[in-house]
């Protein structure tokens, strides 16, 4: 099992270096056929997606792309390692629409750059957990104080972290916080016994539930809605409002296909991501695609998440989500509640 279990890490650090150091596009043809055979040229919408994620699954499906191509207009689709990186190239018009985290935006907000939200994806609060190994004496948030625990800087399990040890009334100083900086990192830092407790989200919490014998202290059920959000450039909201509501139409299709077809979502998901096949499903067992409009309830969610990091000391400033979600209901479309 241990020889096997190097393997398995090696095999996801090679996966994590190849992805960190991408930034291939893919895209459909710019040139179309008019109806006397000349090649018609399309006008192209830039969109940024990360493997494994919703926008993912979206293109490959492919129900946007024959949308658009209708309309006129041709999709050039932009892989990025992370979601800083997306919401970066956002701002600087290299792409027109995005998704990222709900961590992601906070920081790029604080940081003094225009942020545009334009959706949310459903929760997923399932999706990201503090875990022990079944052998440990941590049973429970309570038995934190005093240990180790890993977690990404800024991610949703830093959050999950920061909120749980509020809730249970322990202090920051009263643990040890270590930071890790990537999936293939945290997980060989956890089975070596470098981290008491092991903040994930899937599929990596399904992989690491999966390899290793572990014990959920807590996951964010109740603590935290580990939601992804999409953004639109400013240009872009300015002036392709229906190009967007077209997104989020066809993205809610793509959705609820998804949730209908889970199986094979998880064999195109293992194919994008170089992962095995048995996390992807189990993750994808435990949530639910969908599209949400974002109401007072959402951008009191994110504010309390932004609160809580800049309350922790990390960011440069208190950000006001409800600055950055002024949308306009006539670009939601009907499917979408």
């Amino acid at each position: 099992m241990k020889k096997s279990l190097v393997l398995f890490i090696s095999v996801l650090f090679l996966f994590v270096l190849a992805a960190c150091g991408s930034d291939s596009s893919s895209g459909t043809s710019s040139k179309g056929n008019s109806s006397d055979g000349e090649s018609v040229k399309k006008e192209v919408i830039k969109i940024g997606y990360q493997r494994g994620n919703t926008l993912n699954i979206l293109k490959e499906h492919g129900n946007l792309d024959e949308t658009l191509s209708k309309a006129g207009y041709t999709i050039e689709w932009k892989v990025f390692p992370t979601g800083t990186v997306l919401l970066e190239a956002l701002n600087t018009n290299n792409i027109d629409f995005g998704h990222a985290s709900d961590g992601n935006a906070v920081f790029m907000q604080a940081g003094g750059h225009p942020l545009h939200y334009v959706a949310s994806e459903a929760p997923y609060p399932k999706g990201v957990a503090l875990v022990a190994k079944a052998d440990s004496d941590i049973k429970t948030v309570e038995d934190l104080k005093g240990k180790t625990i890993g977690v990404t800087k800024g991610g949703n399990q830093h959050y999950l972290l920061l909120v749980a040890l509020e809730k249970a009334g322990i202090a920051l100083d009263e643990v040890e916080i270590r930071f890790y900086k990537d999936a293939a990192e945290g997980l060989s830092a956890f089975t070596t016994d470098q981290f008491d407790v092991y903040g994930t989200w899937d599929p990596y919490l399904a992989i690491v539930e999966n390899k290793v014998e572990t014990r959920t202290i807590v996951n964010g059920s109740d603590l935290t809605e580990n939601r992804t959000f999409y953004f639109a450039s400013e240009e872009f909201l300015a002036k392709k409002q229906d190009i967007i509501k077209i997104i989020l139409e066809e993205l809610q299709k793509s959705n609820q296909w998804a949730n209908e077809n889970k199986q094979e979502i998880s064999e195109i998901l293992s194919a994008e991501l170089g992962l095995e096949i048995e996390p992807i499903q189990q993750a994808n067992d435990r949530r639910t695609f969908g599209v949400e409009k974002i109401d007072e309830a959402i951008i009191t969610s994110q504010q309390q998440l932004g609160d809580t990091f800049f309350k922790a000391g990390l960011l440069e400033t208190q950000v006001n989500v409800k600055e950055a979600t002024n949308v306009d209901e006539a670009m939601i479309p009907d499917n979408i509640k």
